[in-house]
C-alpha cells in the first residue's frame, strides 16, 4: 500500500521532504543565529515572476515531446497488429508459411523495446529484432505473395522503426539543457533569498518560504520527469508514458490462430484479393 502510494505520489513526497529541509534550515539555523540580512520588498515579486516565466518556457517544450511520445506506443502496436493479421492471411493462403516464427519475431520487437527502455535508451535491441522481420517478408515473397502486398508490410515495418528511433531520441535528448541549468540556479537563488530575508511575523515568513519553495522545487522535478517520459522499473511514477498496450500485446503474438468471426472474414476477403 505504501509502495503504491509512493510510486503514484513520488514527486509530491520528494518535494515535501526538500521543503521541510528548507524550513528547518531557515527556522533552526538562520533565524536562531539572526542571519536574516535582507528585507522583504516588492522586488521579490518580480524575481519570482521571472522564475515562473522561465519555468513555463521549459515546461511547454517538454510537454510537446511528452505528447508526441504518448502516441508512439499506440502507433507501434497498430503496425504490429497489422503485420500479425496479414501473417494470418498469408497462412490461410500458403500453408507452408511459418506464421509462428513471424509471431515470435513480432514478440521479440516488443520485448527488446522494453529492455531498451530499462537500459535508459542505451540499447538498440529493438532495431535488431525489427530487422529480423525482413526474413518473414522474404519468405512471403518466395511463396508467391504479390509484391504490392510485401511493399505494404515493409511500410509497416518502416513505421515501427521510425517510432522506435523517435522513442530513443526523446529518451536520450534533454530539452535545452542550459535553460534547465538556468532554472535550477535561479530557483536556488530565489529560495536562498527567502531563507535569508527577514519576514514579520515569523510564521508568515515560514509559510511564504514553504509555498514558494514547494512551487519551484515541484516544477523542477516535474520538468525533469516529463523530459524522461519512458522511464520503467523502480523509478516509475504515474507521469510516464503508459506502455500498457505493449504489455497487453506481449504474448499475443505467440498465438497463430484466431477463431473470431471478424478475423476469419477479413482473412477470406484478403485471400480473394491476393488470388
Amino acid at each position: 500500500m505504501l509502495n503504491k502510494f509512493y510510486k503514484n505520489y513520488r514527486l509530491l513526497v520528494d518535494t515535501a521532504i526538500i521543503v521541510v529541509g528548507i524550513l528547518l534550515l531557515k527556522i533552526l539555523v538562520v533565524e536562531s543565529l539572526s542571519l536574516e540580512f535582507f528585507s522583504l520588498s516588492s522586488l521579490f515579486t518580480s524575481i519570482i515572476a521571472g522564475g515562473i516565466f522561465i519555468a513555463s518556457i521549459l515546461l511547454g517544450g517538454v510537454i510537446a515531446d511528452f505528447k508526441e511520445g504518448d502516441k508512439l506506443p499506440a502507433e507501434i502496436i497498430a503496425a504490429i497488429e497489422s503485420i500479425y493479421e496479414d501473417g494470418l492471411y498469408v497462412k490461410k493462403l500458403r500453408e507452408s508459411f511459418n506464421v509462428a516464427l513471424l509471431c515470435q519475431r513480432l514478440n521479440a520487437v516488443i520485448q527488446s523495446l522494453r529492455e531498451d527502455l530499462n537500459m535508459n535508451a542505451s540499447g538498440r535491441k529493438a532495431i535488431a529484432a525489427l530487422s529480423q522481420l525482413s526474413e518473414s517478408l522474404l519468405e512471403m515473397e518466395r511463396l508467391g505473395v504479390p509484391a504490392n502486398y510485401i511493399v505494404r508490410l515493409k511500410q509497416e515495418q518502416s513505421a515501427i522503426r521510425k517510432a522506435v528511433f523517435r522513442i530513443y531520441h526523446i529518451q536520450r535528448i534533454r530539452f535545452i539543457p542550459s535553460a534547465y541549468i538556468l532554472l535550477q540556479t535561479f530557483v536556488g537563488l530565489i529560495i536562498g533569498l527567502l531563507i535569508f530575508t527577514k519576514i514579520e511575523p515569523p510564521l508568515d515568513g515560514s509559510i511564504l518560504v514553504a509555498v514558494v519553495s514547494y512551487l519551484f522545487v515541484y516544477i523542477l522535478k516535474l520538468i525533469r520527469k516529463i523530459d524522461d517520459p519512458f522511464s520503467v522499473g523502480e523509478k516509475t511514477t504515474m507521469d510516464e508514458v503508459s506502455l500498457f498496450l505493449l504489455r497487453e500485446h506481449h504474448g499475443r503474438a505467440e498465438k497463430t490462430e484466431d477463431d473470431s468471426p471478424p478475423v476469419q472474414a477479413r482473412a477470406r476477403k484478403n485471400a480473394r484479393k491476393i488470388r
